[in-house]
């Protein structure tokens, strides 16, 4: 076998192992800022600053140790993690993007210097990995809006979620599930990591409308209905239907000769019938 067939089984099989090997693995120490790579996994690629425990706080997995671990160690420790359940063969890169400054040597003097105290640094805040969850399924949900403190935070793919904050009031909105709020550590639920759990919204199976003259109260017979992308019209009693809901709002129009144009945001959860009035053109 040539040289250069024996040169490409060696880099495939160094690409796919399951973790990124660096040719020159840098030590990581405490207030160093990484930078995780996770092929094919954007949401999983991530850069984080060392904690004073040694840690950092990865997404799926949580809290790793990785002070004093060169950078190919760390790696191949992630890459277990992942593989422990949630990905097959992962390929794991960890690099240094930002070293932390190094302590200075403190000489020792035979006698006592006085020196002046040193102002404290303010702590980072702490960063909390959350799991927001569809209480029926138990599996996570994408694209939760979560309002806290001064920020907004989004779920990903998988329903997580870091966040700086430990308490105070929140706000989750998604589709198709109920709007909750309330204080951070009330709607926290233990796990590892902790979950918040969101109800389904239930929509009604089917809507029906009644069309009616504003001011004599009897119905508006062939009234045009413009649903989202979908046209339909009432019957002679001024009724019609909608059925097959999957979703909270829906915009409707409704025009009718002799009526002014009637627009509106039609709630599909509640009850399950509705009257709309018409109001004749010239009042």
């Amino acid at each position: 076998m040539s040289k250069i067939k024996w040169f490409m089984l060696i880099v495939v099989g160094m690409l796919c192992s399951t973790a990124f090997v660096n040719a020159a693995p840098t030590t990581i120490g405490l207030g160093d800022t990484i930078s995780v790579w996770v092929k094919g996994e954007p949401e999983l690629s991530v850069e984080r600053q060392v904690g004073n425990d040694g840690s950092v706080l990865l997404p799926l997995i949580g809290s790793v140790g990785v002070n004093s671990l060169k950078t190919v160690d760390a790696a191949r420790l992630i890459s277990g993690m992942l593989e422990d359940g949630f990905l097959r063969e992962p390929l794991v890169q960890v690099t240094i993007k930002n070293k932390a400054p190094a302590s200075r040597p403190v000489a020792v003097s035979a006698r006592p210097i006085n020196r002046p105290a040193a102002a404290s640094q303010p702590e980072a805040p702490r960063q909390q990995l959350v799991e927001i969850v569809d209480a029926a399924t138990r599996t996570g949900v994408s694209g939760v809006a979560m309002m806290l403190g001064n920020r907004v935070y989004q779920s990903n793919r998988l329903g997580q979620v870091i966040i700086e904050e430990s308490d105070g009031g929140a706000v989750l909105m998604a589709d198709g599930f109920q709007t909750i709020s309330g204080d951070l550590r009330q709607l926290l639920r233990p796990g590892k990591p902790p979950r918040i759990y969101l109800q389904r919204t239930s929509f009604a199976e089917s809507i029906t409308f009644n069309v009616i003259d504003a001011t004599s109260r009897r119905p508006v017979s062939n009234v045009e209905v413009t649903l989202d992308n979908m046209k339909i019209k009432a019957n002679r009693q001024g009724v019609f239907k909608i059925s097959q809901i999957t979703k909270e709002f829906g915009e409707i129009t409704l025009t009718r000769r002799g009526y002014h144009t009637v627009r509106r945001v039609v709630d599909y959860k509640g009850s399950d019938t509705r009257t709309i009035e018409m109001v004749k053109q010239g009042r």
